[in-house]
């Protein structure tokens, strides 16, 4: 285990309503203005958070970036990132007259002279509108709070240039005012992550350093601490003696989407699994916290990421998908960087200790989702007729189409005897409006201004996240050894089956058993007249071939094969797919024998439907009955 420096505890949360907000000065520089993502992420979550009067409308935006450009030139960039045809040009424009721009090198101290004129010019006009406008507290002496939120939209190398300057020029001279939100990567590994950590600590305090993992700014990631500690339920199962797994998935359709200069560098682990999904087995793991403060959620995760031991080279696979080093922006032909990764991680600690917990990351592949997967154990002692029934699973869908359900045993309505996995779920998007629904990077930025650092990484936590990655990346890299190929498109290398299965999982997500085929009920052949006293009555009195009756109320009868020739599997599906197939599905979409195997009186609405098509794999929503939005889009 990892040693821990434990935070003292501050007398009170820092957390503050966001309508005060409209009583402080707040100003925002963007460094990195032009680049993707100030554009797609930085500048939208502005401009929607003062849409919503949660960011003062005399705010002042300035954007910083190298290349030389006006202020007028720059709006119309920023324009282009918040259009909406759904928001009308009136708070857009109001926003955009607050946007200025200055250009520079970001270790250009001159520069930074300049930006300081000018923001201190800006500043001087807002102070005397707010004077104006509040009056009766400017004569009584009062004076607004102030906020400088520096964003570094930038490479990590470039952090300490900016905040050298940012100190030389004084513009950044006050703790009390300055806030400095940092995007990852924190190095490549343990070591670069400490070097890059103590150069900052000479211009930087971690008082005023807010790491962005945007992951924990998502609204069902947020949800998990309630999740946990305000229902009793859970709090009683949360445990090895009742979990048999956790899985935390992350998976895309997409390749690099033009990131492989970027992406080349780093691979799937340190882009991916080193951060988003580290955070996220904290947060499912840890501790209750004496209260949501930030530093008291931040002990409890520091508690437990020092009990995850370092992940091992046996229960590591790593993939790269077919044509990654085909794509125009990779310029090693010969690059072993992995594209995909299914890791198992074990802690070391009373409440976790056997409990593998899985992080899969990958790109290229068969859809786009994000979820934790909480497996429970089977039900011990159970009847000799529930004995086979698929054991209890929480899934926490992170993206797309928000939502938690819990899959649950249930007798299905009708005469005959026959039980299937259920679906009680709460789906975001039939249950929440849109609009209660923000961007993670809305929430975190107010989160900044609101100097709550909740939901925002530590500088311990990187260390102790990368302390459980470094020793198998360096193996990876020392070895050579080039990463599994697999197919776009598919669920990734066969080889993380083979991992799956060595802990007990048939493959990694949803863990629903591939059906033989179509069942007769004994209800039906009732109704036929083919079945009396438990007997078939063919002409021997015997059922056929390979039946069995499983129950007094239901023979189970296999369904022949299809005819040699016609394939089973979709044309696209990967090697890893083998054996995730059901029964084969028609051309059209509609399985032919899900409605032969349906009892009489049987809803399809009732039934866990597994995965659909291609990937037999990670879906295994129920389907949502009537009136309700199903999964959409994934399977």
């Amino acid at each position: 285990a990892h040693s821990v420096n434990l935070l003292p505890i501050a007398e009170r949360a820092t957390w503050r309503e966001a309508e005060h907000l409209q009583d402080e000065l707040t100003t925002v520089v963007v460094f990195g203005a032009d680049g993707n993502l100030s554009q797609k992420k930085t500048f939208p979550a502005l401009f929607n958070l003062m849409r919503k009067n949660l960011l003062a409308e005399d705010t002042v935006v300035v954007g910083y970036a190298r290349a030389p450009m006006t202020s007028e030139d720059f709006r119309a960039v920023v324009y282009k990132a918040i259009y909406s045809v759904t928001v009308p040009n009136a708070p857009r424009n109001h926003f955009l007259s607050r946007v200025t721009y200055e250009h520079g090198l970001f270790d250009d101290v001159e520069a930074f002279h300049r930006l300081r004129a000018s923001l201190e010019a800006r500043e001087a006009e807002q102070l005397a509108a707010w004077r104006a406008r509040y009056a009766g507290q400017a004569l009584a002496g009062i004076e607004p709070n102030r906020v400088r939120l520096y964003y570094l939209a930038v490479p990590s190398f470039i952090y300490y240039s900016i905040c050298r300057c940012l100190k030389d020029s004084g513009i950044a001279s006050d703790p009390r005012v300055d806030r400095f939100v940092l995007e990852k990567p924190f190095g490549r590994d343990l070591q670069t992550c400490q070097a890059l950590m103590l150069e900052l600590s000479s211009v930087l305090s971690e008082k005023v350093s807010y790491r962005i993992d945007h992951y924990l700014g998502k609204e069902l990631i947020m949800n998990l601490l309630v999740l946990r500690f305000a229902n009793i339920a859970f709090g009683a199962i949360w445990n090895r003696q009742c979990v048999a797994s956790v899985q935390v998935i992350f998976k895309e359709r997409v390749g690099l989407d033009g990131r492989g200069g970027y992406f080349d560098k780093y691979g799937v682990i340190r882009d991916v699994m080193q951060n988003h999904l580290t955070q996220i087995l904290a947060l499912v793991a840890m501790e209750q916290p004496l209260s949501l403060a930030a530093e008291h959620i931040l002990q409890e995760k520091l508690k437990v990421l020092s009990c995850v031991q370092p992940l091992a080279r046996r229960d590591l696979v790593v993939g790269q998908y077919a044509g990654y080093l085909d794509e125009p922006s990779i310029e090693n032909k010969e690059s072993t960087t992995e594209t995909f990764a299914a890791a198992v991680l074990h802690i070391n600690n009373p409440r976790w200790a056997g409990v593998p917990f899985v992080l899969k990351a990958g790109k290229a592949l068969n859809e786009n989702r994000a979820e934790v997967r909480i497996k429970f154990q089977q039900v011990p002692g159970a009847i000799p007729q529930l004995a086979t029934c698929p054991e209890n699973e929480l899934i926490i869908r992170v993206q797309p189409n928000e939502g938690i359900y819990w899959k649950i045993q249930n007798k299905v309505p009708g005469l005959h005897f026959h039980v299937a996995p259920m679906r009680m779920d709460l789906m975001y998007q039939s249950k929440y409006d849109a609009a209660d629904m923000p961007e993670a990077y809305e929430r975190l930025i107010l989160h900044v201004l609101n100097g709550d650092k909740s939901h925002f990484v530590h500088a311990e936590e990187l260390r102790l996240s990368w302390a459980i990655f470094t020793p198998v990346l360096h193996e990876l890299e020392r070895s050579g050894e080039r990463p599994h190929p697999y197919a776009r498109g598919t669920r990734g290398p066969v080889q993380a089956d083979e991992l799956a299965q060595r802990y007990g999982m048939r493959k990694f997500g949803s863990q629903r058993a591939p059906e033989t085929g179509p069942r007769t009920h004994v209800g039906d052949l009732l109704l036929r007249g083919s079945l009396k006293d438990g007997r078939h009555t063919s002409p021997d009195h015997l059922a056929p071939p390979g039946a069995r009756l499983e129950w007094p109320m239901q023979l189970t009868v296999p369904v022949p094969a299809k005819p040699p020739g016609k394939p089973a599997l979709p044309a696209d599906q990967g090697p890893a797919d083998i054996g995730d197939a059901r029964a084969p599905a028609a051309a059209d979409g509609d399985p032919q024998g899900a409605k032969a195997r349906e009892p009489r009186g049987r809803s399809r609405a009732h039934t866990d439907r597994g995965d659909r098509g291609h990937d037999a794999s990670d879906e295994d929503d129920a389907s949502p009955g009537p009136g309700r939005p199903g999964p959409g889009g994934e399977g």
